[in-house]
C-alpha cells in the first residue's frame, strides 16, 4: 500500500489488488466508497460477449474473470485483477506498470497509470502500449466507486445505449432530458454525447472530473439497494469489438505495433 499526501488529501494505492485506489480522503472526507475505491480498465473496457471476438480474421477467446446474475462473464480487462510494479513514488506522485506477455489475450503490452496529488485534486493518467507485432483493439478508462449517500450528479449526455438481461448494448436511444440518475430505477447503461464535466454534488463538498475527450463514453451504474454509484468515463461502448458500427461510433482503438496511446484524468474539489 502506497500512500499519497498533499495538505488536506490522502490517497492511498494498492499495487497488490489491480493497482487501484484503495482511498481517498478529503478534508475528513471519503470521496471513493471505502469498500471499493477504483481501479483501472485496460486493456478494454466493460463486457465482451461470451469472451469472444475476431481480430483481423484470428478468433480470440478470454476466460470468464466475474459472475453475474449467475452467468459467467469477461469483464473490465487484465488490469484490475493483476498485481503492478511501483515504478516511482513519492510523498505527492507515483507510476504504476502491468505488463502482460500474451496468452488468451494473443498481444503483450505494458499499461501505466500516473498519479499525482495536491492539495484539491488528483491527475490520473493512463497509458498503453502495443508491445505486440500485430495491431490491437485497445481501450482505457477508469472504475471508480463513490459514496451516494446525500449525493447529486450532474453530467450532461446525450443518448445512451439500452441494454439487453447481460448488460450488453441492443439500440441507442437519443435522450430528450437527463435521466432522474437517482430516482429509483437501476441504472447499468452507456452513454454518449457527453458534454462539459461530471460533477457530484454532496452537501459538503463537490468534485468535479474532467475526463480528456478520448474518455467519450460513459458506463453509469446505479444499483438499487447499494450505498455506492459508479460513473467510469471510458473510451469506447460495451461489447465494441464484436459491434457492427464503425469505430467512429464504438470509439475503439486499435494500436499499431510498438504505438503507444495516453488520456488523463483531472478531478478537482471545491466545497
Amino acid at each position: 500500500m502506497l500512500t499519497l499526501c498533499s495538505g488536506p488529501s490522502e490517497l492511498v494505492l494498492n499495487p497488490g489488488r489491480g493497482g487501484r485506489i484503495a482511498s481517498w480522503r478529503w478534508q475528513s472526507h471519503d470521496l471513493l466508497h471505502p469498500a471499493h475505491g477504483s481501479f483501472p480498465l485496460v486493456p478494454f473496457s466493460n463486457r465482451i460477449a461470451n469472451g469472444r471476438f475476431v481480430a483481423d480474421g484470428h478468433r480470440v477467446t478470454l476466460p470468464a474473470n466475474h459472475r453475474q446474475n449467475g452467468r459467467a462473464q469477461t469483464i473490465h480487462g487484465f488490469g484490475w485483477a493483476a498485481v503492478w510494479d511501483v515504478v516511482d513514488f513519492g510523498r505527492q506522485c507515483a507510476i504504476l506498470r502491468h505488463d502482460h506477455s500474451g496468452g488468451a489475450w494473443p498481444w503483450p503490452y505494458r499499461a501505466e497509470q500516473a498519479f499525482a496529488l495536491d492539495d484539491d485534486g488528483l491527475a490520473q493518467t493512463l497509458s498503453l502500449t502495443n508491445l505486440g507485432d500485430t495491431p490491437m483493439p485497445a481501450g482505457l478508462g477508469i472504475h471508480p466507486y463513490f459514496p451516494r449517500q446525500g449525493a447529486q450528479l450532474h453530467v450532461a449526455v446525450g443518448g445512451r445505449w439500452d441494454v439487453d438481461a447481460d448488460c450488453l448494448p441492443t439500440h441507442w436511444t437519443p435522450l430528450a432530458a437527463q435521466p432522474n440518475w437517482f430516482g429509483g430505477d437501476a441504472i447499468d447503461h452507456g452513454f454518449t454525447g457527453r458534454t462539459g464535466a461530471i460533477m457530484l454534488d454532496w452537501p459538503t463538498h463537490k468534485l468535479t472530473i474532467t475526463p480528456d475527450a478520448v474518455l467519450a463514453h460513459t458506463i453509469i451504474y446505479v444499483p438499487p439497494g447499494e450505498d455506492y454509484v459508479c460513473i467510469e468515463p471510458v473510451s469506447h461502448m460495451t461489447n465494441a469489438v464484436n459491434r457492427p458500427e464503425s469505430d467512429a461510433v464504438t470509439g475503439l482503438k486499435w494500436l499499431a505495433p510498438g504505438e503507444a496511446w495516453t488520456c488523463r484524468i483531472g478531478f478537482a474539489l471545491t466545497r
